[in-house]
Protein backbone atom coordinates (compact mmCIF):
# COMPACT_ATOMS: atom_id res chain seq x y z
CA UNK A 1 0.00 0.00 0.00
CA UNK A 2 1.33 3.04 -0.97
CA UNK A 3 0.46 7.12 0.34
CA UNK A 4 -0.24 8.52 -3.10
CA UNK A 5 -2.27 11.93 -2.01
CA UNK A 6 -1.23 13.90 0.71
CA UNK A 7 -3.96 17.06 0.90
CA UNK A 8 -4.71 20.01 3.10
CA UNK A 9 -8.42 20.12 4.27
CA UNK A 10 -10.44 22.60 3.31
CA UNK A 11 -12.65 22.70 5.96
CA UNK A 12 -9.69 22.76 8.56
CA UNK A 13 -6.42 23.62 7.42
CA UNK A 14 -4.55 22.47 10.45
CA UNK A 15 -5.59 18.78 9.44
CA UNK A 16 -4.27 16.75 6.16
CA UNK A 17 -5.83 14.05 4.47
CA UNK A 18 -3.78 11.21 3.46
CA UNK A 19 -5.07 9.06 0.36
CA UNK A 20 -3.58 5.24 0.65
CA UNK A 21 -3.55 3.27 -2.88
CA UNK A 22 -5.78 6.49 -4.50
CA UNK A 23 -8.58 6.51 -1.40
CA UNK A 24 -8.70 8.42 1.34
CA UNK A 25 -7.82 6.57 4.73
CA UNK A 26 -7.07 8.72 7.36
CA UNK A 27 -6.32 12.60 8.42
CA UNK A 28 -3.54 13.92 10.62
CA UNK A 29 -2.65 17.44 12.03
CA UNK A 30 0.15 19.51 10.52
CA UNK A 31 2.15 18.58 13.52
CA UNK A 32 1.70 14.83 13.14
CA UNK A 33 2.47 14.63 9.55
CA UNK A 34 5.50 16.40 10.07
CA UNK A 35 6.58 13.81 12.71
CA UNK A 36 5.62 10.77 10.74
CA UNK A 37 7.76 11.97 7.69
CA UNK A 38 4.87 10.51 5.65
CA UNK A 39 5.02 11.45 2.10
CA UNK A 40 3.74 10.81 -1.57
CA UNK A 41 5.63 7.38 -2.35
CA UNK A 42 5.41 6.08 1.14
CA UNK A 43 4.99 2.53 2.08
CA UNK A 44 2.69 1.57 4.67
CA UNK A 45 1.74 -2.13 5.98
CA UNK A 46 -1.90 -2.64 7.63
CA UNK A 47 -0.38 -1.92 10.76
CA UNK A 48 0.91 1.20 9.80
CA UNK A 49 -2.60 2.03 8.79
CA UNK A 50 -3.89 1.09 12.22
CA UNK A 51 -1.46 3.27 13.71
CA UNK A 52 -2.23 5.91 12.05
CA UNK A 53 -5.54 5.62 12.56
CA UNK A 54 -5.36 5.82 16.52
CA UNK A 55 -3.42 9.07 16.20
CA UNK A 56 -6.13 10.26 13.73
CA UNK A 57 -8.68 9.69 16.82
CA UNK A 58 -6.24 11.59 18.76
CA UNK A 59 -5.85 14.41 17.01
CA UNK A 60 -9.13 14.77 16.22
CA UNK A 61 -10.05 14.64 20.10
CA UNK A 62 -7.24 17.02 21.15
CA UNK A 63 -9.21 19.42 18.83
CA UNK A 64 -12.51 19.02 20.16
CA UNK A 65 -10.81 19.02 23.79
CA UNK A 66 -9.22 22.44 23.06
CA UNK A 67 -12.41 23.41 21.85
CA UNK A 68 -13.90 22.60 24.96
CA UNK A 69 -11.42 24.39 26.78
CA UNK A 70 -12.52 27.17 25.34
CA UNK A 71 -16.34 27.63 26.39
CA UNK A 72 -14.97 28.70 29.58
CA UNK A 73 -12.29 28.21 32.26
CA UNK A 74 -11.59 24.56 33.61
CA UNK A 75 -10.11 23.15 36.43
CA UNK A 76 -7.01 20.64 35.74
CA UNK A 77 -9.58 18.28 37.49
CA UNK A 78 -12.13 18.85 35.21
CA UNK A 79 -10.07 18.06 32.22
CA UNK A 80 -8.50 14.84 33.64
CA UNK A 81 -12.16 13.68 34.48
CA UNK A 82 -12.86 14.82 30.24
CA UNK A 83 -10.45 12.90 28.96
CA UNK A 84 -11.09 10.08 31.12
CA UNK A 85 -13.89 10.05 29.82
CA UNK A 86 -13.06 9.79 26.05
CA UNK A 87 -10.79 6.70 27.48
CA UNK A 88 -7.76 8.24 26.67
CA UNK A 89 -4.69 6.73 27.86
CA UNK A 90 -3.50 7.87 31.49
CA UNK A 91 0.46 8.85 30.16
CA UNK A 92 -1.35 11.14 27.20
CA UNK A 93 -3.19 12.44 29.72
CA UNK A 94 -1.01 13.80 31.80
CA UNK A 95 1.04 14.35 28.56
CA UNK A 96 -1.71 16.88 27.35
CA UNK A 97 -2.52 18.82 30.65
CA UNK A 98 0.86 19.67 30.73
CA UNK A 99 0.85 20.79 27.02
CA UNK A 100 -2.52 22.85 27.49
CA UNK A 101 -1.01 24.32 30.34
CA UNK A 102 2.28 25.70 28.73
CA UNK A 103 0.09 27.36 26.65
CA UNK A 104 -1.70 29.09 29.01
CA UNK A 105 -5.39 27.01 27.91
CA UNK A 106 -6.02 25.52 31.94
CA UNK A 107 -4.96 27.44 34.47
CA UNK A 108 -6.31 26.71 37.78
CA UNK A 109 -5.66 30.52 39.10
CA UNK A 110 -7.67 31.66 36.43
CA UNK A 111 -10.16 29.08 36.39
CA UNK A 112 -10.54 30.03 40.27
CA UNK A 113 -11.24 33.31 39.75
CA UNK A 114 -13.77 32.95 37.09
CA UNK A 115 -15.62 31.00 39.44
CA UNK A 116 -15.57 33.34 42.15
CA UNK A 117 -17.21 35.73 40.08
CA UNK A 118 -19.71 33.78 38.87
CA UNK A 119 -20.56 32.66 41.89
CA UNK A 120 -20.54 35.69 43.43
CA UNK A 121 -22.94 37.14 40.93
CA UNK A 122 -25.50 34.48 42.72
CA UNK A 123 -24.63 35.84 46.28
CA UNK A 124 -22.74 32.78 47.45
CA UNK A 125 -21.01 32.68 50.22
CA UNK A 126 -17.03 32.42 50.62
CA UNK A 127 -17.63 28.87 52.40
CA UNK A 128 -19.53 27.55 49.72
CA UNK A 129 -17.07 28.74 47.08
CA UNK A 130 -14.54 26.87 48.81
CA UNK A 131 -16.30 24.04 49.17
CA UNK A 132 -16.97 24.06 45.54
CA UNK A 133 -13.26 25.06 44.27
CA UNK A 134 -11.95 22.31 46.24
CA UNK A 135 -14.73 19.28 44.82
CA UNK A 136 -13.25 20.99 41.43
CA UNK A 137 -9.29 20.40 42.59
CA UNK A 138 -8.19 23.70 43.28
CA UNK A 139 -5.60 23.97 46.07
CA UNK A 140 -5.97 25.80 49.19
CA UNK A 141 -3.73 27.79 48.50
CA UNK A 142 -4.69 28.84 45.22
CA UNK A 143 -8.54 29.40 46.73
CA UNK A 144 -7.51 31.79 49.57
CA UNK A 145 -5.06 33.51 47.16
CA UNK A 146 -7.45 34.24 44.78
CA UNK A 147 -10.06 34.81 47.15
CA UNK A 148 -8.00 37.42 49.16
CA UNK A 149 -8.10 39.32 45.76
CA UNK A 150 -11.27 39.42 44.91
CA UNK A 151 -12.94 43.08 45.96
CA UNK A 152 -15.89 41.02 46.75
CA UNK A 153 -16.92 39.95 50.05
CA UNK A 154 -19.15 37.68 52.25
CA UNK A 155 -21.21 41.20 53.98
CA UNK A 156 -21.59 42.28 50.42
CA UNK A 157 -23.07 39.40 49.33
CA UNK A 158 -25.19 38.61 52.26
CA UNK A 159 -26.31 41.87 52.62
CA UNK A 160 -27.96 41.46 48.57
CA UNK A 161 -29.17 38.15 49.72
CA UNK A 162 -31.28 39.32 52.37
CA UNK A 163 -32.47 41.92 50.85
CA UNK A 164 -33.40 39.64 47.89
CA UNK A 165 -34.97 36.65 50.06
CA UNK A 166 -37.19 39.18 52.07
CA UNK A 167 -38.76 40.07 48.89
CA UNK A 168 -40.41 36.55 49.13
CA UNK A 169 -43.39 35.16 51.04
CA UNK A 170 -41.46 32.63 52.62
CA UNK A 171 -38.82 34.18 54.20
CA UNK A 172 -40.93 37.38 56.01
CA UNK A 173 -40.19 35.14 58.95
CA UNK A 174 -36.02 36.07 60.46
CA UNK A 175 -35.51 33.03 62.03
CA UNK A 176 -36.37 30.74 58.24
CA UNK A 177 -34.21 33.47 56.47
CA UNK A 178 -31.47 32.62 59.23
CA UNK A 179 -31.57 29.28 59.41
CA UNK A 180 -31.14 29.17 55.22
CA UNK A 181 -28.55 32.07 55.21
CA UNK A 182 -26.45 29.55 57.53
CA UNK A 183 -27.27 26.56 55.14
CA UNK A 184 -25.61 28.99 52.47
CA UNK A 185 -22.86 29.06 54.16
CA UNK A 186 -22.75 32.30 55.79
CA UNK A 187 -21.76 32.59 59.32
CA UNK A 188 -24.25 32.63 61.92
CA UNK A 189 -23.16 35.32 63.71
CA UNK A 190 -22.44 37.38 60.29
CA UNK A 191 -26.02 36.74 59.37
CA UNK A 192 -27.24 37.96 63.04
CA UNK A 193 -25.68 40.71 62.57
CA UNK A 194 -26.56 41.57 58.94
CA UNK A 195 -30.35 40.45 59.62
CA UNK A 196 -30.18 43.38 62.62
CA UNK A 197 -28.73 46.16 60.33
CA UNK A 198 -30.98 45.24 57.50
CA UNK A 199 -34.43 45.44 59.61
Amino acid sequence: MLVTRISEQQKNPDRTSIYVDGKYSFSLTINQLLESKLKIGTELTDNDIKEYLRLSDEGKLKVRTFDWLTLRPRSAKELTDYLRKKKLEPELISQWIVDFQQKRYQDDTVFAAWWIEQRRKQLRSESYIRQELRSKGVTQEIISDVLSSSEANDTDALNALIIKKRRQTKYQDDQKLLEYLVRQGYRYSLVKIALAELE
